[in-house]
């Protein structure tokens, strides 16, 4: 439970400082895990990004500030670290749907986004099958992308423009397998020191790199493997939820920060019988 612990000390943390500049660094720290670990399962767990999170928090205070405290919308603005009464303006509109000013009209209708509290709720009972493998690092080749830093917003998004745009090569990349596990079509998510370092298109291979492909090393790692029936990525997103909603919270594992690797087992990734696996690092909890 210590993984839930820990993330709920973090929510304390953005709540104890919502009039400064909240990092994903910081907040990350106290979740006791890395920043790229913490922005990708946050929209899992709370439905949202941690941004807009802190947002919408910083709003939430902001208009109890303007309806009690009878503050100026510019000393109220500054305090929640808006340089401009415009952006200010624009975000605190976007949570309440009305202008600041108008927080201190009677009847006037905010919202309030309370501090999230993590819990280990039960999900019907369903079983989740895993299985541990020790796997050594392994080199694969394939298509890195390039198209942008992805930040947690627009990932889902960069990735399946990605994947459209690989499109026939995906079969120069089968065409390098030399039976290396692990075998198959993968999806690669590269972290390094706590941040996303890139994504790949690759099989594993000792073959060497074709002109106009990437190859990069998977550190040695222990995975716990889930497997996956049902079209991308729909069937895909709703295992990560079920991974780190349910099953991580009581497993008696941490998730680990190295490459997170997903693989294909089907040619037909929208198939309704297509069949895959997440590959996630992890290592066993402290404590």
């Amino acid at each position: 439970m210590n993984w839930l612990e820990d993330l709920n000390a973090a929510m304390r943390y953005i709540d104890a400082h919502l009039t400064e500049d909240v990092s994903v660094a910081t907040v990350a720290r106290v979740a006791g895990c890395s920043p790229f670990q913490l922005e990708r399962m946050f929209p899992y767990l709370a439905g949202t990004t941690l941004a807009e999170y802190v947002r919408r928090r910083k709003m939430s205070q902001a208009a109890i500030d303007l309806r009690e405290g009878g503050d100026r919308v510019i000393d109220v603005a500054l305090r929640y670290g808006y340089d401009s009464p415009t952006a200010f303006s624009r975000a605190f509109r976007a949570v309440h749907g009305v202008a600041p000013s108008a927080a201190r009209r009677p009847g006037a209708v905010l919202a309030l986004y309370p501090r999230l509290v993590f819990t280990l709720s039960v999900q019907g009972g369903n079983a989740m099958e895993y299985r541990i493998v020790e796997s050594p690092e392994f080199r694969v080749v394939g298509i890195q992308a390039d198209n942008g830093p992805w930040s947690i917003e627009c990932a889902g998004e960069k990735a399946t423009e990605f994947w459209a745009s690989v499109g026939p090569r995906v079969h120069d990349v089968l065409a390098c397998m030399d039976g290396s596990e692990p075998a198959g079509l993968l999806g690669v998510q590269f972290c390094e020191k706590g941040a996303f370092d890139g994504y790949m298109c690759a099989v594993a291979t000792g073959a060497p790199c074709p002109e106009g492909m990437t190859e990069r090393v998977v550190p040695a790692a222990t995975y716990a493997v889930f497997s996956c029936e049902g079209p991308m990525p729909d069937a895909m997103d709703s295992l990560w939820h079920r991974i780190l909603a349910e099953w991580l919270p009581s497993s008696g594992y941490t998730w680990e920060t190295h490459a997170d690797v997903e693989r294909y087992l089907t040619p037909g990734m929208t198939a309704p019988d297509s069949k895959s696996e997440v590959w996630l690092p992890v290592r066993p909890a402290e404590g």
